[in-house]
């Protein structure tokens, strides 16, 4: 969380590599086996993002596709929060395109709280707070 700048290695900034694009990946990976068992079973399919209420912290244009590797223009926050709030809009979009397709599936994202995890590492002001 908030690390210092570092490409994944597909060449992606690690932070939206990690915390939006792994999950966003599974999730369309799994859907289609969703849809078809959420139509089998007539039970409602829900998918969770864990986001963070960080997203607030993305940088003011919201998430810069065109920038997501520019070394140059990187805030570690900002990177954190643009990746966060991919989370939140990935699961805007997808439920109101489930709805759409007559799909009984939610997508919902959340703030799970603050979690003492070594997430804070990076971090010397919020670090040994926790």
């Amino acid at each position: 969380m908030a690390c210092p700048f570092k490409l994944s290695k597909d060449n992606i900034e690690l932070q939206f590599a990690t915390n939006h694009i792994g999950h966003f990946l599974l999730t369309n990976l799994l859907l289609d086996t969703m849809k078809k068992t959420t139509r089998e079973s007539k039970k409602e399919g829900r998918i969770v993002n864990v986001a963070s209420e960080a997203h607030r912290f993305a940088y003011p244009e919201g998430i810069r596709f065109d920038k997501i590797n520019d070394q140059s223009s990187y805030n570690n926050w900002r990177a954190y929060g643009q990746s966060k709030l991919a989370n939140v809009l990935h699961a805007n979009q997808l439920t109101k395109h489930l709805k759409e397709d007559g799909v009984n599936i939610t997508a919902n994202s959340l703030h799970p709280g603050t979690i003492v995890t070594n997430l804070f590492r990076h971090n010397s002001a919020v670090n040994g707070k926790y």
